[in-house]
């Protein structure tokens, strides 16, 4: 696929037409397609495939052009569960972040759900593709829970993510014990935020700088084509671009942050977490040709972006664990890829991070 022009001028009708849109419909806007389905209802559409997966709800397409559904759960108590959307991703988990309730929405809990086609990674062959509208997975299965509502929402803000296979949206593997699931901090990122923003997690494995770049980055394209003002986008970009010369890596992430801010976007870079092979940290995303630390510290500076050191960050984590305890945090045999307690530790630094730097984003927060 090749772009005739660079994508920062060949959207940029798109972004205008988008902005009107938003202009007119206001935020958020509900849809005259929602759903309720009552406890009945539930038992009847939610079912299990198997003994190793988790009930599954399948919320048909309403037939609304929306990429964006608000979930409404009301249950009897949100103690000890926990929520997953399309391709595992972790939509709520009591033990992040608990239901804040008031007199008018006890016992409610509310996120937004990305809906695309495939539900997983964007250009994986072997990606989890979904169905279309939203999928549900309760792990806890349907006890105490009185009623789910779906209901499509344009437009809304998005927190994009792009990255790579320590980030991206792994396939679900419920055949997998939790430990050997392969699952990326992108992937759990929905648990820490309230229903005001949307996670659209655009990072696939094997990819870096090239897949994004400005003139005819494969991955950039869809993102381009929904990024509007006030927009965050998450880049976690390094592991894969070992053969990459430090200038070509620098002018790629420079031109991507000019161009989200062309379209009133937000950047937050962000610096590859670290491998877990022993190697000191002063050493890590370090090649003959590339060093990774520097050229994202320098790149943050120059261009004054919000920077969350996630390599420093997991050194610092990791150092009093130990490599061997470290490890329970991986994969098994593998240094680089997270499990899910892994990708909640990462994500969880990079909130922390949020949080600490007073981001925007951190208004958005559970």
């Amino acid at each position: 696929m090749m772009l005739q022009i660079p994508l920062r001028f060949a959207f940029s009708l798109v972004t205008l037409a988008a902005s009107l849109t938003a202009c007119s419909a206001g935020s958020k806007a509900p849809s005259d397609h929602s759903i309720t389905y009552n406890a009945a209802e539930l038992q009847s559409l939610c079912l299990a495939a198997s003994a190793d997966t988790p009930v599954a709800c399948h919320f048909p397409d309403l037939g609304a052009q929306t990429s964006h559904y608000a979930i409404e759960v009301q249950a009897s108590s949100f103690d000890n569960m926990a929520l997953y959307a399309e391709s595992r991703r972790l939509m709520y988990d009591a033990g992040i972040a608990s239901v804040k309730s008031d007199s008018t929405h006890a016992n409610t809990l509310r996120f937004i759900v990305n809906t695309r086609q495939p539900d997983g990674q964007p250009i994986q062959q072997d990606t989890y593709a979904g169905l279309p509208g939203a999928t549900l997975w309760l792990p806890q299965g349907l006890q105490g829970i009185n009623s789910i509502s779906v209901t499509p929402v344009e437009p809304v803000q998005r927190v994009f993510v792009i990255g790579d296979s320590t980030v991206c949206d792994q396939n679900p593997q419920w055949d997998k014990p939790a430990t050997d699931r392969f699952s990326g901090w992108g992937q759990v990122l929905p648990a820490y935020f309230n229903d005001t923003v949307s996670i659209v997690n655009y990072a696939d494995s094997g990819e870096g700088t090239e897949a994004f770049n400005t003139f005819d980055g494969e991955l950039l394209v869809p993102i381009a084509e929904q990024l509007t003002p006030n927009d965050v986008v998450l880049i976690q970009l390094g592991h894969n671009d070992k053969t990459t010369p430090q200038d070509v890596y620098t002018q790629r992430l420079t031109d991507l942050i000019h161009f989200i801010r062309s379209r009133d976007a937000q950047p937050v870079l962000i610096s590859p977490m670290l491998r877990n092979h022993g190697i000191p940290l002063a050493k890590q995303h370090q090649w003959p040709q590339l060093n990774i630390p520097a050229a994202l510290q320098g790149i943050a500076t120059r261009e004054n972006v919000p920077y969350i050191d996630l390599l420093s960050l997991s050194n610092q984590w990791a150092q009093p664990l130990g490599q061997t305890t470290a490890q329970t945090f991986f994969v098994t045999n593998d240094r680089t890829h997270t499990n899910e307690a892994g990708a909640r530790v990462f994500a969880g630094l990079v909130i922390d991070a949020i949080k600490q730097q007073d981001l925007s984003l951190a208004q958005a927060l559970r």
